[in-house]
C-alpha cells in the first residue's frame, strides 16, 4: 500500500520548476487519448494551432508532487460524466491557520508559474483556469478542485486509515477530513483556455 510521502509545500522551490512544450502531430485526430506528441524547442506556443500539452518537470521527477495539510473533503469523492471522478479539498480557517494560508498562496503561486511558463500576459490571466474554486456569493472559504484518476477500470488513487483495515474511495464521506498526496504533471489547452489539473496520488483519511 502506497502512504503519504510527505513532501511539504514550504520545502518546495518553485523557481526550480521547468517546463517543456509539446506539439501535436495531427490535430484532425479527434479523440484525445489516440493522438501522438512531440516535443518542440518553441519557447512560446500558447497559441500555437498545434499546441499539445506544457510538460511541467520538478527536479528528476515529470510533475510538481506536494503533501497538502489536513483538509476537510467536502462532497466526497464526486463522479462527472463518464469516469471522471474528482473531489474538492476545502482551505478550512484560512484566515486564521498560517500553514492554510501558506499551502493557498502556494498553489496560487503555482498558477502563476504556469501563466508565466505559459507566456500569458497579466490581461490574458483568465486564460489559465484557476483550480481554486469559490462559490459566486462568496459565503464559504475557497476550495481545491483534485481529480482522482481513472483508467484502464481502476483507480489511480490509494486510499489508507489507521480507523479500518478496509477503505473505499467511493464511500469517503462529505466533510470527512483527509490528507493527500496531490501532483500537477500537464497543462491542457481546451479551446482558447488553458487548464492544469491537480491529480490525487494517495489520500489518507483521518
Amino acid at each position: 500500500m502506497t502512504t503519504l510521502e510527505y513532501r511539504m509545500h514550504e520545502t518546495t522551490d518553485l523557481g526550480a520548476l521547468r517546463t517543456c512544450p509539446f506539439l501535436c502531430e495531427d490535430m484532425s485526430v479527434k479523440k484525445v487519448s489516440d493522438r501522438t506528441y512531440v516535443k518542440t524547442k518553441e519557447s512560446c506556443i500558447k497559441d500555437h494551432p498545434c499546441y499539445g500539452y506544457l510538460q511541467l518537470n520538478y527536479q528528476k521527477n515529470p510533475f510538481l508532487y506536494i503533501t497538502t495539510p489536513p483538509m476537510k473533503c467536502l462532497f466526497g469523492i464526486q463522479k462527472h460524466g463518464f469516469n471522471q471522478f474528482q473531489m474538492s479539498l476545502q482551505f478550512t480557517d484560512l484566515e486564521t491557520d498560517p500553514t492554510m494560508k501558506s499551502f493557498y498562496d502556494f498553489i496560487e503561486s503555482t498558477e502563476f508559474e504556469c501563466m508565466r511558463h505559459l507566456g500569458l500576459t497579466e490581461s490574458e490571466g483568465d486564460r489559465l483556469i484557476s483550480q481554486i474554486k469559490r462559490d459566486k456569493q462568496k459565503k464559504y472559504e475557497p476550495n481545491l478542485s483534485v481529480k482522482i484518476p481513472f483508467r484502464y477500470n481502476r483507480f489511480e488513487t490509494d486510499i489508507y486509515s489507521e480507523h479500518s483495515a478496509t477503505v473505499n474511495l467511493l464511500q469517503v464521506p462529505s466533510f470527512a477530513r483527509v490528507q493527500c498526496d496531490i501532483y500537477l504533471d500537464k497543462v491542457w489547452k481546451m479551446n482558447d483556455s488553458f487548464h492544469g489539473k491537480w491529480k490525487c496520488r494517495v489520500i489518507h483519511l483521518l
